[in-house]
């Protein structure tokens, strides 16, 4: 996920957990408009076209990669830590 900006990576956290845009916007203190804003440009960097997809999407992604609170950054160094030994 490192096309993603650290805010797209908090709502595509968020999205995993089946919060609303409303949820999301609370959670995060931002606006409504701002949520979607942000899940429009993940759904247009990751080449998805619908909200299920992007759940989809969500859901494998923290599935197969991050541990609860990683970053993207850690997620990497990890793997390319695993990938040496």
């Amino acid at each position: 996920m490192a096309l993603l900006t650290n805010r797209e990576e908090e709502v595509l956290s968020l999205v995993e957990q089946s919060m609303s845009c409303k949820q999301i916007a609370r959670a995060l203190a931002i606006s409504e408009f701002t949520v979607r804003k942000h899940r429009a440009s993940i759904l247009h960097k990751m080449r998805l076209g619908t909200t299920a997809q992007l759940t989809a999407f969500a859901k494998t992604s923290f599935a197969n990669t991050s541990q609860v609170g990683e970053t993207s950054q850690q997620v990497d160094q990890r793997e390319r830590h695993d990938r040496s030994f």
